[in-house]
């Protein structure tokens, strides 16, 4: 019993000197990032089932078609985006005809180290959402600063 005593006794003092931080007090403090823009178009994506069956789970499999995307434009002033897109010549035929704009995936980037959240209805981007009308996002930047973007998608012909 003693010796369970003393062992536990042992490995809490050198928890205490191995687990000590080495700082010191009154550090130069880091500036945050201020920024809370969105400053480009990653991709547009149109989702849909293919014909395979995936083999572990017996699911239809999901594919993804690429969208020409080009003509980004942000305004920092008035937080307004808007990019454009087109249905490419190697968009699968079968899909053409089910195209539709309120079922786009869409994905942006945003200033380094900000979060970006839908609001007032906004399609989750990553996944497909109504991209048919303007949607609303705001933009957090790591020092807390809020900016609410409105951004649009056209499609070109």
């Amino acid at each position: 019993m003693n010796m369970k005593k003393l062992i536990s006794i042992i490995t809490v003092l050198l928890g205490t000197i191995v687990l000590t931080s080495c700082l010191k007090s009154d550090l130069e403090e880091l500036e945050t990032y201020t920024n809370n823009d969105i400053t480009g178009l990653v991709g547009v994506y149109h989702r849909y089932y293919g014909t395979d069956i995936i083999p572990g789970s017996g699911e239809v499999q999901v594919k993804q078609a690429r969208l020409a995307s080009g003509q980004f434009k942000a305004d920092k002033e008035t937080a307004t985006c808007e990019f454009a897109c087109k249905i490419p010549s190697n968009f699968p035929e079968s899909e053409k005809n089910k195209f539709s704009m309120s079922q786009l995936v869409v994905v942006l980037n945003i200033s380094s180290a900000a979060l970006i959240e839908p609001i007032e209805g906004a399609p989750k981007l990553g996944i497909p959402g109504d991209w048919s009308k303007p949607n609303k996002y705001v933009v957090t930047a790591a020092n807390g600063a809020k900016k609410t973007w409105t951004v649009t998608a056209k499609l070109l012909q």
